[in-house]
């Protein structure tokens, strides 16, 4: 940090990069984009004219040896992330890579353990912690408001085209489908908000061969699941039940889906929702639930120049990643959710999928 300021590479210039990770770094007064890379030319042109100045190149490999980057987010193919990651750890890179950290929880395991011995930062890019309203559940939570937690439960609709995923519906290249998009997200934070979970019963289910392109070409079948669910004990003794599919018509939402995650307490319940992320549902023994307004201490991290009132709230939090990210660097610390929380929950999700295949109850090892 030479200039003071963090220099942060984006590998991966896709519309993850572009929706969140940019904006989130353009926002932070203390870090810089200084380079980006995606081995796609076309799009680097692209991005030359909406990211603005800064170093383009077509291999990761010169990033990771880059003497003026400190940083990295990886935003690339899951099957990439692994061989990347490894790479600009060993140069002595932070790094911050999004969900599912590889193709399986082994690849995953790797990752963190390599992290922790060269002593970098280590980030899973697990966006929906950083809800205000998912904040303020887990706040109502460990502080004792919902009483003893003795259930969790999770809904993540999304009503997707059923063309072709590309990559992301071959099991060598993704590792899974919804299950490794999206309801992955959902067994992080029910870890955060519950503790670790346990053992899983399973099942995943492809529904959509997706044998052909947007534009009418015949493709290879998907191998992947678009429906996800498992019912799951955690060590705590509360339970939890997840499900999540992109096949649910009616629950677009101008691209948001739906999205249902509830604690039931020995004392209260309490809801977040994606489309309402800045509301939280709440009650009581006797009650029926009530919205209220997020407390403005959790709307955004302290200290972050975001302004909770500006932008749509479904996407604006997302802008924390960066943040915290940053702050880990810049304090000496570790972030929040870590590799080691992408890793549990890459254990449980794979626990799943043995679960489905041999039709039992699986502990989950990490």
């Amino acid at each position: 940090m030479a200039s003071g300021l963090v220099r942060i590479a984006i590998i991966g210039a896709g519309s993850v990069s572009d929706f969140h990770h940019v904006p989130g770094i353009k926002l932070d007064p203390r870090c810089e984009l200084v380079a980006v890379c995606d081995p796609n030319e076309e799009l680097l042109d692209q991005r030359k004219s909406q990211w603005g100045p800064a170093f383009y190149c077509t291999d990761y490999e010169v990033i990771a040896a880059h003497r003026d980057i400190d940083a990295v987010v990886i935003a690339t193919p899951n099957f990439t992330h692994c061989h990347i990651a490894l790479a600009c750890i060993n140069q002595g890179k932070h790094v911050m890579c999004e969900k599912p950290l590889g193709v399986s929880h082994a690849e995953a395991a790797l990752m963190c353990r390599a992290a922790q011995a060269r002593g970098v930062r280590h980030m899973t890019a697990f966006t929906y912690r950083f809800a205000p309203s998912m904040k303020y559940l887990r706040h109502l939570l460990k502080s004792g408001a919902l009483g003893e937690p003795r259930h969790f439960r999770s809904q993540r609709f999304l009503d997707l085209p059923e063309t072709s995923w590309g990559w992301r519906q071959y099991k060598n290249l993704a590792g899974a489908g919804d299950l490794y998009d999206m309801t992955i997200h959902r067994i992080d934070f029910a870890q955060d908000l519950m503790g670790p979970i346990h053992s899983v019963c399973g099942a995943v289910k492809t529904f959509v061969p997706r044998d052909k392109t947007i534009d009418g070409h015949s493709c290879k079948p998907s191998e992947v699941d678009d429906w996800s669910a498992l019912i799951g004990s955690f060590a705590s003794g509360a339970v939890g039940v997840w499900e999540g599919s992109t096949l649910m018509k009616g629950h677009h939402n101008k691209g948001v889906g739906f999205e249902w995650a509830e604690v039931n307490g020995s004392e209260g319940s309490a809801v977040y929702q994606l489309v309402d992320p800045n509301d939280i549902l709440v009650g009581r023994h006797g009650q029926t639930m009530e919205k209220r307004r997020v407390p403005a201490e959790f709307m955004k991290p302290t200290g972050s120049p975001r302004n909770p009132a500006e932008g749509n709230p479904s996407t604006v939090f997302r802008y924390d990643l960066v943040y915290e990210f940053v702050s880990a660097i810049v304090e000496g610390r570790d972030a929040i959710p870590s590799f080691e929380d992408g890793a549990s929950a890459q254990a449980v999700a794979d626990a799943v999928l043995q679960s489905s295949t041999e039709r039992r109850w699986v502990d989950v090892i990490r």
